[in-house]
């Protein structure tokens, strides 16, 4: 049977509208899982029983995070934040790594698993960092804009793109400041900002990237290399 993948979706309260890029659920169906979009449902217990039916999870990109969950007050350049769905996955990371279930965050969503787990993030990497790249690039979603070094090699990630240094694609203001302690730091660029991040526990198939591979899987097979071992990896808890 194909692993039942849950992808986070956005939620605008304001409109009372969900959605989900089809690049997400387009690059879980190449690699042979079944994917489904999960709510930010205010019932814990549903949320729970949705997960333990799902054999992995990708925290998609989206908006900022309340940084009230780091402990920290709102920066001058916090954009827009979704309280809904900030509080359900923060909750789902939780469980998610509880219960060993294969997890994948993109973009908001290593800066999620890092702050659910401990850890925190820089609010504005422009006014937050010094010297920084160019994070947010004004090119199209498929174009690897700069590049990032994977620092251990004995991670998952040296391992699914077999080199140290990748070029990939940027869009984002935030990113991982304070490492969670159940984490490592994989890569990074070159201006120091944290790129990627792995579990700590090998038996534990977590992985978090700050740019977004579902965009750029389509013309680079390294990055849809990231959806086929994480499919696979989801692929060792189903029946068949």
């Amino acid at each position: 049977m194909q692993p039942l993948i849950g992808i986070t979706v956005s939620f605008d309260s304001e409109k009372n509208k969900a959605c989900l890029s089809g690049s997400y659920f387009g690059a879980v169906e190449r690699a042979g899982g079944i994917p489904v979009p999960i709510l930010p449902l205010g019932d814990s217990g549903r949320l729970r029983a949705l997960l333990e039916r799902m054999n992995g999870i990708i925290f998609s990109g989206g908006p900022d995070v309340d940084p009230s969950y780091f402990h920290e007050e709102p920066h001058i350049k916090l954009g827009k934040i979704s309280p809904e769905r900030d509080e359900a996955e923060i909750f789902l990371a939780r469980e998610c790594l509880r219960l060993g279930k294969p997890a994948m965050g993109i973009c908001r969503g290593i800066q999620l698993l890092n702050i659910a787990l401990g850890g925190s993030i820089y609010q504005d990497i422009p006014s937050q960092i010094k010297k920084p790249l160019k994070h947010w690039q004004d090119a199209p979603g498929w174009h690897a804009s700069h590049e990032v070094e994977i620092i251990c090699e004995d991670s998952r990630l040296f391992k699914i793109f077999e080199k140290s240094r990748v070029r990939v694609n940027s869009f984002h203001h935030q990113s991982v400041k304070d490492i969670a302690p159940d984490f490592a730091v994989v890569a990074v660029a070159r201006d120091g900002v944290i790129e990627a991040v792995e579990a700590k526990d090998r038996n534990v198939f977590c992985i978090g990237v700050q740019w977004h591979p579902e965009e750029m899987w389509q013309k680079d097979a390294l990055q849809f290399g990231l959806f086929r071992h994480f499919v696979e990896a989801a692929s060792c808890g189903v029946e068949h």
